[in-house]
This record gives C-alpha cells, structure tokens and sequence, in this order.
C-alpha cells in the first residue's frame, strides 16, 4: 500500500507580465512589433528592452521603499547601453569585476556610489577599485593585508565595508547565502577580530555588506530577514 504524498504548499506567484502585449499575434516591446525590432536589429536573436519600462519599476520600487538608496547590481545586466540607463535613475552601482568598474565609470557613475563586492577580487583588481576611489566589499582577511599594501603605496586611502556571512539565512529560498558555512564574506563571529586589522591597516570602514539569499517572493520571510540583519548589525 502507498503513503499519500505531502500536500504542497502552494508556489508564491509573480505578478503577470502585462508589459509586453502580444497584437495581431506579435509580441509588442516599447510599442513596437517584435518583427520591426528585429529588422531594425539586422539579425536575430538578439535583446530588446523598454526604457520606460524599466524606469517605471524604478520608481515603484522607490515608492514602496521611501529613503532608501537603491543600488544596481551590474552582474544582472551589464551591458553597457542598460548601464548608461541604470547610472541615472539609480543611486549607486555594485560590480563585481574590473571590467564592471570600468562599464561603471564609462557609465558616469560617482566613484564614492559604486560598490565593488566578490570574494574572488584579484590584486590588480582592488588596486583599480582603490585608484578609483570606490568601496570595497572586503570578504576576507587577505584582501586586508593587500589592500594595506596597495593604499600605502597609492598613497590614497582604501574605502572598505565587511560582508558578514549571517548566522541566519532566508526562509523559502533558492539560493541561501547564509546560516552556516558559504564562500561569501566573513563569518560573524570573525567580523570582531578583522575590524581590529582593519583598524591596524589604516582602512577606511564604511559600514556592513549582508547577503542572506534570493529567489524568495515570501513577504514574511524578507521583512524577517532584515529584522535579523539589522539586530546582527547592531551587535556587531
């Protein structure tokens, strides 16, 4: 005899995309026929985006979060064009490579609203993140002891924040990025003992970098997320 499966919960649902109508049978992006982009575009596949869309969600966002800054995370998209587009509706940018930094800056971006995180930054890489004058999302003690280094000789001071790896993580999730072991940032109970170093290295410390998880769509499960990162924040 077999056991009855589970019952499922049931799956957070996005909002319907009613952004792109389809019209005589033809999807429809910033007005026009997906046929007519494409023949503007010479080839296909190719990549079509709505500025005013994205403008748009822009400013819901900021509506429904007054008096935060937002910031972009270019390893979404970082196609320059987009870019360009983001830098000015935007508060700041977040990269994750030199190339980004470079799109960034290409971008118009102030230096002192571009974040540069990832825990796999080379010494080429944060001596460019320095020269610019952007902030460091420090993920371990070795980019302290190479970022003393660098700013020494640059004679220019290193901006840096801590990403903390959280001792909790984001319920109903996809991609938990805290709450035990994980590649990312500096353990919690660590953070203490590298501001020391940072201290001694003469950086400058900005503040907290904390990345719990993505893909959840659990209202409950975000807001309590943040209640528990700014408890952890102010521990710290």
């Amino acid at each position: 005899m077999n056991a009855p499966l589970p019952a499922q919960a049931s799956a957070p649902r996005h909002a319907p995309m009613t952004q792109f109508p389809v019209e005589n049978g033809c999807l429809v992006v910033g007005g026009k026929p997906l046929t007519l982009l494409a023949e503007a575009a010479g080839r296909t596949p190719f990549y079509a985006y709505d500025r005013r869309l994205i403008v748009e969600r822009v400013q819901a966002l900021r509506a429904a979060l007054p008096g935060v800054r937002l910031h972009y995370a270019m390893k979404a998209n970082p196609m320059p064009a987009l870019v360009c587009h983001m830098a000015r509706w935007v508060d700041g940018l977040d990269v994750a490579s030199a190339g980004e930094l470079r799109i960034a800056l290409d971008a118009g971006a102030d230096p002192q609203d571009i974040s540069f995180a990832g825990p796999g930054k080379s010494a080429v890489e944060l001596r460019q993140a320095v020269a610019a004058g952007v902030l460091i999302n420090l993920e371990s003690f070795r980019e302290v002891e190479l970022l003393e280094g660098i700013a020494r000789e640059l004679g220019v001071p290193a901006r840096v924040a801590v990403r903390v790896n959280p001792d909790f993580e984001l319920k109903a999730s996809g991609m938990k990025m805290g709450g035990g072991a994980k590649p990312f940032g500096v353990d919690a109970e660590r953070v203490p003992q590298l501001l020391e170093r940072i201290g001694a290295a003469g950086l400058a410390f900005e503040g907290f970098h904390l990345f719990w998880g993505a893909q959840s769509l659990k209202a409950e499960a975000i807001c309590d997320a943040q209640r528990q990162a700014f408890d952890l924040a102010l521990r710290l």
